[in-house]
């Protein structure tokens, strides 16, 4: 009997996950057939069927799910439905991040813990499609609210910030898709700045994202392996996109930019995944990433202090950690020497 009722609550636990998976799948189908672009504005059951094509009584169904779910709510009229906020946020694009890029990134996630279990000889880091996807999931574009949100960090971080409104030239190496770089370049009109890009596909939107943003005379973004970086002295900061760089590849990206920074000059990283208490069990969700992560060679969860560390071990000086809207940073200096 005991065997019996611990196997039924072994599948209701597998149950309880399975109902993340289907609404990930529900929301994707929806996105797709533009039922979730059509519910930003108030609309009926019937409205959406005569829109889409479908029964009325299939839309009732998937509305009844996605009420359940938090993604929809309910209207002002009767048996209407609208997006809540967040999720209309969301396929709004508000922080720049689109809900396609997200569902791609789950995609990713899935696959990746997926082979966890595989004998997969999985190069270090991630290849072009697999770094596109994950540098849309984490970039933002500089929206309003993007520009409020890194301006709050600035704050924190006087001394870095002065570097970027007197003009730089800022390093940033790890663009991305540039949130942050093209953000700051918005925020101060002064700045000038290069972008190190790995991956072609990532860089070339970069680019376009820049020219897009009205940007692209004040920033170069380059194609090329960081450590390749040949530029002496000539930086006043530099920001590193530290949490994508694999093990291998560290030691020698840090001795890259300290021979790009000019005496003095300020290096900003940012401690993106926060090592939990002692006290507390690892979550799952933290489990998750880790595994995704460190498949891939690259450290994960590395504190601001470890951080600091790694700083001061390829020559960098006065590490200060620093609580900020975006979670805690450091910043170390190059010898003015």
């Amino acid at each position: 009997m005991e065997s019996v009722q611990a196997a039924m609550t072994a599948r209701s636990t597998l149950k309880s996950w399975a109902e993340g998976l289907e609404l990930i799948e529900l929301v994707r189908a929806t996105h797709r057939a533009g039922w979730l672009a059509h519910l930003r504005g108030e609309t009926t059951v019937t409205e959406l069927a005569a829109a889409h094509g479908v029964p009325p009584e299939h839309v009732s169904g998937v509305m009844a799910v996605l009420v359940s779910a938090g993604v929809v709510r309910s209207g002002d009229r009767t048996a209407s439905f609208r997006l809540s906020p967040d999720f209309d946020a969301l396929v709004a694009g508000a922080s720049g991040v689109e809900m396609a890029d997200v569902l791609d990134a789950v995609e990713l996630a899935r696959v990746q813990v997926a082979q966890a279990v595989r004998t997969v000889d999985q190069k270090p880091g991630f290849d072009g499609r697999e770094a596109l996807v994950l540098a849309r999931e984490w970039g933002l574009r500089p929206t309003p609210g993007a520009q409020q949100l890194l301006g709050m960090l600035y704050e924190s971080l006087p001394e870095f910030r002065a570097r970027l409104e007197s003009g730089g030239p800022l390093l940033d190496v790890g663009t991305g898709i540039g949130g942050a770089l093209l953000t700051g370049l918005t925020l101060f009109d002064k700045l000038h700045a290069v972008g190190v890009e790995l991956v072609a596909d990532v860089a070339a939107e970069c680019r376009r994202r820049a020219e897009a943003a009205g940007v692209g005379d004040r920033v170069d973004i380059r194609t090329m392996d960081a450590r390749a970086l040949s530029d002496e002295s000539a930086f006043s900061a530099c920001f590193w996109a530290q949490p994508f760089f694999p093990q291998d590849v560290r030691a020698d990206t840090l001795a890259t930019i300290f021979r790009a920074l000019r005496p003095d000059g300020l290096l900003l990283v940012q401690e993106l995944f926060p090592p939990q208490s002692g006290q507390d069990e690892p979550t799952a969700r933290t489990q998750l990433d880790r595994l995704f992560f460190t498949q891939r060679q690259i450290p994960f969860g590395l504190s601001a202090e470890e951080l600091a560390a790694e700083g001061r071990a390829a020559g960098f000086q006065d590490a200060r950690i620093t609580d900020s809207p975006l979670g805690r940073l450091v910043v170390l200096r190059k010898p003015d020497c």
